[in-house]
């Protein structure tokens, strides 16, 4: 029955309201999403049944009893199946047009950049600042749009950040101290309504899919706040920082003499890993690197009390190079002579 639909049969309605060059657009796209839980599924279901051409998903977890509240994918046969091979199986099923393509691991600094630069599009729906700091840095440096949501208890925040040629404000100057992970509780500890996550998936598909056809979306510097008990929808601006490495174009041109690629001397330098202790415990290449180099592990936020021993030699470095800029003119500032490692740990990667 399949092969005699089209996919003008299956989305007319859509194709009827957004005309054939919006759907053309639509079908032609790929779009990364992060994470298949409480926002990815919704998200997923949308995207495909949207008539996306090509769908990411990248999600290392399995199906567990306390997700199904919530991540309307997923059902009780399914418990302990990788979330990426039962989310893929669906969507086939939903949108047999679409082509699914599953990454079964945690987005991290060393796979995540070569994923995200394949897609159009990236919808982070991760539940950690550590991830998406991590998804918002490498869509910056890859000049992607950026779609993120979070939620807690009955609230969520929704934010687009389209780095194809606006530079800012980005979530760094909305953030411009990134917070740890359990600063506030996460879904387990405190909560979450099912509804919710519908909500704020819907909002991230509707979102993408303006950004695809060139039609008006949210700006950089817009967040969404939306309370379903209170039932209010209200958006604010976060103006740009006049310090912030990461956004501000200037800045970061000026910061290009202190971008260096892996000295040749490495031995002369003390590598300073200004990472979070989340990314640092997760990552062991900096353990790997301990008994042949000088390694110091100081979170971006110790930074400003960490005290340099003049005359020697930095080598800052976090998992894409961004914040290890500012870093380095921390650093500075305080006498040393300081450099950042272009591109991040991966650079390092073939001396372990």
């Amino acid at each position: 029955m399949i092969t005699s639909i089209t996919a003008n049969d299956l989305y007319q309605r859509q194709i009827t309201l957004m005309g054939k060059e919006a759907f053309e657009k639509i079908r032609m796209s790929k779009v990364l999403v992060i994470g298949a839980g409480g926002l990815g599924c919704p998200v997923l279901q949308y995207l495909a049944s949207s008539g996306i051409g090509k769908i990411g998903i990248v999600d290392f977890d399995t199906v567990g009893v306390s997700n199904l509240q919530r991540q309307i994918l997923f059902n009780l046969n399914e418990i302990g199946l990788k979330k990426v091979d039962v989310a893929k199986e669906k969507l086939e099923a939903l949108a047999p047009f679409c082509e699914i393509q599953t990454y079964p691991l945690r987005f991290d600094g060393t796979s995540g950049e070569s994923i995200i630069s394949f897609y159009d599009v990236i919808v982070d729906c991760t539940d950690n600042f550590t991830s998406k700091f991590l998804i918002h840095d490498f869509c910056f440096k890859a000049n992607k749009v950026l779609i993120q949501a979070s939620v807690y208890q009955h609230e969520g925040q929704l934010n687009l950040f389209d780095f194809r040629k606006e530079l800012g404000p980005c979530l760094r100057c909305l953030w411009p101290n990134e917070p740890q992970d359990g600063c506030i509780g996460t879904c387990e500890q405190v909560g979450v309504i099912g509804p919710l996550l519908g909500v704020m998936g819907s909002l991230q598909v509707m979102e993408t899919l303006k950004v695809i056809t060139d039609q008006e979306h949210m700006e950089n510097g817009e967040t969404l706040f939306v309370d379903l008990m209170g039932r209010s929808y209200e958006t604010r601006r976060f103006k740009q920082l006049s310090d912030c490495s990461c956004c501000i174009k200037k800045e970061i041109v000026s910061k290009i003499s202190l971008e260096i690629d892996l000295p040749a001397d490495l031995n002369n330098f003390f590598i300073l890993d200004v990472r979070s202790h989340t990314e640092h415990k997760e990552c062991q290449i900096v353990s790997s690197l301990k008994s042949n180099y000088t390694v110091l592990h100081v979170p971006m936020e110790n930074l400003p009390n960490f005290l340099p021993i003049q005359g020697q030699k930095y080598l800052t470095a976090c998992a894409s190079g961004l914040r290890s800029l500012t870093a380095c003119k921390i650093l500075n500032h305080k006498g040393a002579e300081a450099y950042s490692l272009s591109g991040g740990f991966k650079q390092i990667s073939h001396l372990v």
